[in-house]
């Protein structure tokens, strides 16, 4: 056999494994894009054996492989996630999901300039080969762009790998992210362009799909009035958030209001922070919208949907219970409609993160009673502790503690906690209750 049999046989063995590293790239790619609020449809594949010898004989015309290693350098897509994204508009933020979620080690966007050399060796979209782009060249002159999407070439992280998963890290996956209508137009192209046992495409097949592409086109353009119609309903102070999509749009519109460069913010677990809003009737553009004003602008270090439900919780054991049910439901699904018995440790880490939390309300309660700072509305936790240690009422020691104890708190209510043992947060517990008694003491309270 020569090589390109070889290898097509060698991947025939190895097909389950490629199907299993492109379900588990989707479902890392679904869960992020849901986090971020971005409304898209993820599928994916591992590539069929007919198309794969198809590409290569193709290819080796031009490139005359002579081993297999030079064949798996040269093809990229073996396992392949494609996100249809509702809004092109947020073709940005979908980018920067996938940086911030996988290592990207080559990406393309489509169109490109006409003439320009891909330094990767890539052929362009859907590796259509240069016969076929001369056949088309020679039969009909593209009035409209034609494919529009950007290609990601991705390792997984290890982080979101179990321990069987681990296999996967070094499997090279392609992610292709375009409009669902461009995704639909795709489809048709490529299934009508490679048929060449029914001959090469007539001059009006031609144009009938370029009159296609431009439907599409136009197709994008009132998706993203569509979208922008949905945000100017969603900034009516008294519409409900009607899930935690709109409350993801309705953030970042109002940062980008204030300024705020939404490619590079964290939003965080906007899902988990709307089901929190949703039970307490709180999910309104009014209730929202005062708290993003006066949010610290760190997101790369404190997403905003932490902080948002950082200053919404303040004071309130009740509050504090409902998010932290809304994020137990968001981590273990299947709790929302069973029962489940825990372990004897569930148990005590159950307790004693209580009382832990217990002993942070009647903290966070007092020192917002002694701060008021004056002009601001909603204050954070931070901001109430640099006032108070300017104001001499924290000593150096305490504003240092605090600090500590408030990154202890941030894992606990964020569900980052699971390696935190019952003993330290009982012991987190007593600081916090020693603190409160220091500082009451130093206000002259019994």
């Amino acid at each position: 056999m020569g090589v390109i049999e070889d290898f097509v046989t060698e991947y025939e063995r190895q097909f389950d494994f490629w199907e299993a590293v492109a379900t588990t790239a989707r479902g890392i790619m679904e869960a992020e894009l849901s986090s971020a609020g971005l409304r898209a449809i993820a599928t994916s594949r591992a590539k069929s054996m007919d198309r794969l010898e198809q590409k290569l004989r193709d290819r080796h015309r031009r490139r005359h492989y002579r081993s297999a290693q030079e064949i798996s350098q040269d093809i990229a897509d073996l396992a392949g996630v494609r996100v249809a994204l509702y809004f092109p508009g947020q073709m940005e933020e979908a980018e920067r999901v996938i940086r911030d979620t996988f290592d990207v080690r080559h990406m393309r966007a489509f169109p490109q300039p006409e003439g320009l050399a891909d330094p990767e060796g890539i052929d362009s979209h859907q590796s259509l080969t240069r016969e076929v782009q001369l056949d088309e060249a020679r039969n009909h002159r593209r009035r409209f762009s034609g494919y529009g999407a950007r290609h990601f070439r991705v390792l997984l992280p290890a982080q979101h790998l179990s321990a069987g998963q681990a296999r996967y890290a070094s499997a090279l996956v392609e992610i292709q992210v375009a409009s669902v209508l461009m995704h639909a137009w795709s489809e048709v192209e490529h299934d009508l362009v490679y048929k060449p046992l029914e001959g090469r495409l007539s001059p009006s097949e031609y144009a009938l799909l370029d009159q296609l592409n431009g439907l599409v086109l136009a197709g994008e353009i009132a998706l993203e009035q569509l979208q922008q119609a949905g945000d100017a309903r969603i900034a009516n102070a008294e519409s409900p958030f009607r899930d935690h999509y709109e409350l993801a749009d309705f953030i970042r519109k109002r940062l980008a209001g204030l300024g705020v460069d939404l490619t590079d913010a964290s939003l965080g677990r906007t899902d988990v922070l709307f089901d929190y809003l949703a039970e307490q009737h709180l999910a309104t553009a009014s209730s929202v919208g005062p708290y993003v004003d006066v949010l610290e602008k760190d997101f790369e270090r404190r997403p905003v949907a932490d902080q948002l439900a950082d200053l919404m919780l303040s004071g309130s054991r009740e509050r504090y219970g409902a998010y932290r049910k809304a994020m137990s439901a968001a981590r273990h699904p299947a709790r929302r409609s069973s029962t489940m018995v825990g372990t004897s440790e569930d148990a005590r880490r159950k307790r004693a993160v209580g009382e832990f939390v217990t002993q942070w309300v009647l903290l966070e309660s007092l020192l917002q009673e002694i701060a008021e700072p004056e002009g601001t509305t909603h204050p954070s936790f931070a901001g109430q502790l640099r006032t108070l240690r300017q104001q001499g009422v924290l000593s150096a020691e305490q504003f240092m503690d605090l600090n500590l104890l408030r990154d202890l708190r941030n894992r606990v209510v964020h569900g980052k906690s699971q390696d935190i043992s019952p003993e330290r947060l009982r012991d987190a517990a007593r600081q916090v209750r020693d603190m409160l008694a220091d500082i009451s003491a130093g206000r002259g309270e019994v």
